[in-house]
């Protein structure tokens, strides 16, 4: 008997409700995640120090900037999630290396799970839960805003559009994703509801 713990996704058990649609799901399994937060009178400084190492500067608002292999989302004042792809054991380590005397920066891999939506009807579904107002006009791509959905706390932040549609990121904590979940599933059921594996 192996001693390691395999890891399963949250969505491993779901399947799709219905052909044709209007909603997708899926679980961002690839991601690395860190925390970072300036350390105090080191903001300034910080900032300059990630535009250099990463090419982008994070943002002072609840919105997202991206670079080519790193998005910052902001969570609020000096206070970001740091987010890679493919790079779950290798983000944290080298924003320490990069920016590490000032800001504080916490491993987050596998403190959160991330979920991406989309489709013709996702303001229609996440509007059942969202106390935000995700229409275009309020929260366009770029746009982040730390919130809570059917009492779990999320971090929700728009992508670009996939297929003309909209498409969101969606981070809860690891121990409510099936929570998440369970809702989002009744929330889309009668819209069908495409589960990515």
């Amino acid at each position: 008997m192996s001693d390691r713990l395999s890891s399963r996704t949250t969505l491993a058990d779901a399947a799709s409700t219905a052909l044709g649609s209007r909603i997708t799901i899926a679980e961002r399994a690839d991601l690395g995640l860190a925390t970072v937060q300036a350390r105090k009178g080191q903001d300034a400084a910080l900032r300059d120090l990630i535009r250099q190492q990463y090419g982008v500067s994070p943002p002072q608002q609840p919105a997202v900037a991206r670079a080519e292999t790193i998005a910052f989302v902001g969570l609020g004042p000096q206070h970001w999630l740091a987010v890679a792809d493919g790079r779950s054991h290798h983000l944290a380590p080298s924003l320490k290396a990069a920016v590490g005397p000032l800001a504080s920066i916490v491993d987050q891999s596998g403190g959160y799970v991330v979920f991406r939506v989309g489709g013709p009807a996702i303001r229609d579904v996440l509007a059942k839960g969202f106390p935000i107002d995700l229409h275009e006009r309020a929260f366009p791509p770029g746009a982040a805003a730390t919130t809570m959905v059917a009492h779990v706390g999320a971090i929700i932040w728009r992508n670009d559009d996939q297929d003309g549609q909209p498409c969101f990121d969606i981070a809860v904590f690891r121990s409510l994703s099936r929570s998440f979940w369970r809702w989002f599933s009744d929330a889309a059921a009668e819209f069908g509801c495409d589960v990515n594996q």
